[in-house]
């Protein structure tokens, strides 16, 4: 079926506090979408501006994001919203950094595609939730040694494998900090000896 007047949405989900996600905008400005739909994250976990966006999006559209937890907080979320919101009515998701990346088509894909996302979705999924019981481990262990905030020990050996590689990639302190949940500070005193060339941002 060919579609016409076939138009590109960006979808952003950022908190309170600019620092936090410039570069989500700036790769979806980057990402020739007509529009871009900004929505500041609540802690009820309520995404309005990303149903009225999926409302006016129709088949043959595109919905673009930054990565997959911008519009889901689980893979089955994910999945769940792939399916039932975007396949079913005919609309890709362009998914633009992260394992999940690339774009997602309701029509042609094989049962192997199908197997890759999810099984790239899961990845993910997992490892955001080894890295957070790793911060929550090492800050349990500096409270049990009289420390609070635990500084070095929120980021152990272990857990600073991941900010290194996606540092090494190109992204910025702040995303990679608000990733982990810990403070922007904290990680650029754990990264600086390993990356004393790499750009501050």
């Amino acid at each position: 079926m060919a579609y016409t007047n076939i138009v590109r949405i960006g979808y952003a989900r950022v908190s309170g506090r600019s620092q936090d996600h410039q570069l989500q905008l700036d790769t979806l400005a980057g990402a020739d979408c007509r529009e871009v739909v900004v929505e500041t994250a609540s802690t009820r976990g309520d995404r309005p501006q990303l149903r009225k966006t999926l409302a006016t999006l129709k088949p043959g559209d595109t919905l673009v994001i930054y990565k997959p937890d911008r519009v889901a907080r689980s893979m089955k979320e994910l999945l769940v919203l792939l399916e039932d919101e975007l396949h079913a009515r005919e609309i890709d998701l362009h998914i633009l950094t992260g394992i999940c990346a690339g774009v997602h088509k309701p029509n042609g894909q094989t049962m192997a595609e199908k197997m890759l996302f999810m099984v790239a979705a899961m990845a993910a999924e997992l490892e955001r939730e080894l890295i957070r019981e790793r911060t929550l481990d090492g800050l349990a262990a500096a409270a049990a040694q009289g420390r609070k905030g635990g500084r070095p020990a929120a980021v152990d050996a272990d857990t600073l494998a991941v900010p290194i590689d996606r540092r090494k990639r190109g992204e910025s302190v702040t995303a990679i900090a608000k990733h982990l949940q810990i403070g922007r500070s904290t990680l650029y005193r754990a990264l600086e000896p390993h990356l004393a060339d790499a750009p501050t941002t």
